[in-house]
């Protein structure tokens, strides 16, 4: 009896393993694909090499490093800089990946195949400064497995096509509208001097959500969050600025939705663009001018009373008075200007930007 149950165990270890492999050469297969962008336009072919460590895929002459276990790696292609982040869910392996170069953008991927090893199905999310949130399904064959007809070519006239769920959703008899509003309080803290893109945020719902005198998000739900963009202050000029994103919405009793949101306000010191979500640090010139108007003030006296006591007050004034301001100025040049900091407890609107659905099943299970 316990040598069979070791054998199970073994077994389903080896599967997990073996599914969890993305090696081998795929063929982008056109047709069963959804593609909605025409900025991300997926390569025909992946080279996919894949250790305990790493997953490196090569691309249409690119080379990009998926991290396996281990923390952020960074890649260069194209004159592009990628920074990956992974994780497991399953056997499904979870990609966040911040571009930057000449176009910023954030991908989300989700990584997954088939059980007989033949389908590589890639969810992908992006969005970014500029760019216009889109969601592809990306549905490649391996061609090392005849089973499967060979890919058709990408026609360009088809790259656009509307999206075509090949499921039907479940039957919600609930329905949040895009444009909902969620008050949720952070659980911790968040600011540019620590926080990175791809750094994950927590938040809590405030307060409930009722629909037709029914309970649909209990206060106290979790919403998780990631960064999309962390910017210090600079020295002299550019102001801090931070941009996230809500993906995830849980309630009490584990039924989750994935979405994609921003934060329509804030209670927190800083200017959000409730358009695109960023928020950017207050300025410092006031406060600059201030500190070399007080040095430049002090100097002055000081330069009075060491003119008079050689006889010349006038030189001693404007001698004080240039002094002071030089020193006033170099204070400023050393110093950053304001961060954006978001502590524990700061309370923000979430806006929905499409429809979270639930079944009476799923509300009913609420406690």
């Amino acid at each position: 009896m316990k040598l069979g149950f070791v054998l199970l165990i073994a077994v389903m270890a080896f599967g997990q393993e073996r599914d969890r492999d993305f090696s081998g050469a795929w063929n982008l297969d056109q047709k069963a694909s959804n593609i909605q962008t025409r900025f991300d336009l997926p390569v025909e072919k992946l080279s996919i090499n894949q250790d305990a460590y790493s997953m490196t895929v090569s691309a249409g002459g690119a080379t990009i490093v998926y991290p396996i276990g281990a923390t952020p790696k960074k890649s260069q292609a194209n004159g592009l800089t990628f920074n990956v982040a992974t994780k497991w869910e399953g056997s499904a392996l979870l990609a966040n990946v911040i571009v930057g170069g000449a176009a910023e953008y954030t991908l989300s991927e989700r990584w997954s195949k088939s059980r007989d090893g033949g389908v590589l199905t890639i969810e992908r999310t992006i969005e970014g400064h500029g760019v216009n949130e889109a969601e592809s399904t990306l549905v490649y064959r391996n061609s090392e497995i005849s089973d499967y007809p060979a890919p058709q070519p990408l026609v360009p006239t088809e790259r656009l096509r509307p999206r075509v769920n090949t499921v039907p959703p479940p039957t919600a008899d609930y329905v949040l509208a895009p444009g909902t509003r969620i008050l949720l309080r952070l659980t911790n803290s968040v600011n540019t001097k620590h926080s990175r893109a791809g750094d994950q945020i927590y938040l809590q719902t405030a307060a409930p959500i009722f629909q037709n005198g029914r309970l649909i998000v209990p206060q106290g739900s979790y919403v998780t969050g990631t960064i999309t963009e962390s910017k210090e202050s600079g020295r002299i000029k550019g102001k801090a600025a931070l941009n996230f994103r809500f993906d995830t919405l849980t309630l009490p009793n584990g039924v989750t939705r994935d979405f994609r949101s921003r934060a329509g306000s804030l209670d927190a010191r800083g200017n959000l663009d409730q358009t695109e979500g960023r928020i950017t640090a207050d300025g410092t010139k006031g406060k600059d001018a201030g500190t070399v108007a007080k040095t430049a003030g002090a100097g002055a006296g000081i330069g009075t009373i060491a003119g008079a006591a050689a006889g010349h007050v006038g030189a001693g004034l404007g001698i004080g008075s240039a002094a002071g301001a030089v020193a006033g100025l170099a204070g400023v040049l050393g110093s950053r200007g304001q961060e954006v900091v978001i502590p524990p407890g700061t309370t923000m609107e979430m806006v929905l930007d499409r429809e979270v659905r639930f079944t009476s099943d799923e509300l009913n299970r609420i406690r």
